[in-house]
């Protein structure tokens, strides 16, 4: 790059910290604790280490990944430490880390394409600041996402240079940190297969580069991560009776009824807001079923839960069809679901009529974004070289299509969908023409500071 960074890099740390303050006053925040676990697990993991509990308090009960995040930020707190005060440690690691998410950002863009694109992937951000959001809570969305731009960035470092081992190293680490964070992207397994293969038939090119590496780093991933997986399962045995397993098993069960037969019906999944609700209510029924079927034949909740998804799924293939593609639309809305649309208050949005009219700003800006996605889509001749880019949200969408889908499920995938349509938005006239005045202030080039 013939350009100095030094202002893009003051630009993102100085806007990144506004943002922060700025999102930590909105009425509606992530929740502070998520649902405790990785909270929890952490803190003991800690105290642990720190020798001040057994290690029968050691457990890891979901993603193992979040549990490497947060302890070690929870390792500088005092033995004593409050919730409030880890959780604060947490808020400043996590937007240290969302920080050096969109410098890497920045980088990919203009290495794949040009500084004027990853300036405008970066803006994206900006516009709408979603991780801002998931940064104020002990939750799997940010080290996940900082997990897939990890991997983005070792792909273009490994593009560029084959031959080098740095690429590929950075590159494995990112898809393993990943999976350890969100095991639900283990399908992008699937998808490097898909791609060795493809190449090594119909691109011998690639697969002479990239694709015998990318065998490589299939086998090495799978491994890393089902014995991550596995070292995670045996910590946790005979201290508790929550496992990835039975989560998996537990979360499909729950997706079959999200959208079944109340296709419209966008609330967020609790009692709160859906006991009304025929899909959540039936939903409850089932459970109750399923837990009376689990005491009177002495079986597993695995084995029962299971044979209950296999039948439902073979016996209505169309709500399972239209679920599917309900939720892959779901998850690319954003709908605020911790306040009700009569107490909305944000500024000049108040009410019934601001809360809708604010959602669908919001979601206007969404749908630019997946514009200049299509666009790069369309435009883009060689797809095969942006496999993890596209495969990311493939690998999210069909994995919760066929499960249960929350936006934040398939927040990581804003990574390569922001860089994607970056791409796809530099090629309107307009957007090109104002970027690039911005961008003759933002970048002076060395021959000039010279």
């Amino acid at each position: 790059m013939d350009f100095s960074t030094k202002r893009m890099n003051l630009f993102i740390v100085l806007v990144s910290s506004l943002l922060m303050l700025l999102v930590s006053n909105l009425p509606f925040k992530a929740n502070r604790y998520g649902d405790m676990n990785f909270h929890t697990e952490s803190k003991n993991l800690a105290l642990f280490i720190k020798g001040k509990v057994d290690f029968d308090k050691v457990v890891i009960t979901k993603a193992p990944g979040p549990i490497l995040f947060y302890t070690p930020a929870y390792l500088l707190a005092p033995d004593d430490a409050t919730d409030e005060q880890l959780w604060l440690l947490a808020v400043v690691f996590l937007s240290i880390i969302t920080t050096i998410s969109l410098l890497l950002i920045f980088r990919i863009g203009c290495v794949f394409f040009s500084k004027e694109v990853g300036f405008l992937a970066v803006l994206l951000f900006f516009i709408f600041p979603i991780h801002c959001y998931y940064s104020l809570g002990i939750l799997a969305e940010i080290p996940a996402f900082f997990s897939l731009t990890l991997g983005l960035y070792g792909w273009v470092l490994a593009y560029g240079e084959p031959h080098k081992k740095r690429g590929w190293l950075v590159l494995n680490f990112g898809i393993w940190l990943l999976i350890m964070n969100r095991p639900n992207a283990m399908l992008l397994l699937g998808i490097i297969f898909v791609v060795i293969l493809y190449s090594y038939y119909n691109n011998k090119s690639f697969f002479k580069n990239y694709g015998r590496k990318l065998v490589f780093t299939f086998l090495v991933v799978t491994s890393f991560s089902i014995g991550g997986l596995q070292l995670a399962k045996l910590t946790t045995i005979g201290k508790s009776g929550e496992n990835q397993e039975s989560l998996f098993y537990f979360v499909a069960h729950q997706g079959r009824f999200q959208f079944r037969e109340e296709p419209l019906d966008l609330r967020f999944w609790d009692n709160t807001n859906r006991a009304d609700s025929k899909d959540y209510q039936n939903w409850v029924k089932s459970r109750q079923d399923l837990s009376k079927e689990i005491t009177q034949t002495n079986r597993s909740f695995n084995a029962v839960y299971k044979e209950f998804l296999v039948k439902d799924i073979v016996s209505h293939p169309f709500w399972t069809t239209r679920q599917f593609f309900i939720k892959c639309l779901y998850g690319n809305l954003n709908i605020i679901s911790k306040v009700p649309p009569n107490q909305f208050v944000l500024g000049p949005f108040k009410g019934i009529i601001g809360y809708w009219s604010f959602l669908l700003i919001l979601n206007s800006i969404n749908l630019i974004i997946l514009a200049g996605v299509a666009l790069f889509l369309i435009h883009e001749k060689s797809l095969i070289k942006y496999w993890i880019f596209w495969g990311i949200t493939v690998s999210l969408l069909v994995f919760h299509g066929f499960t249960y889908m929350e936006p934040r499920y398939v927040f990581p995938s804003k990574v390569a969908l922001y860089i994607m349509s970056a791409s796809g938005l530099y090629r309107i006239h307009f957007i090109k023409k104002i970027i690039d005045k911005i961008s003759v202030i933002m970048f002076p080039t060395y021959k000039l500071l010279k």
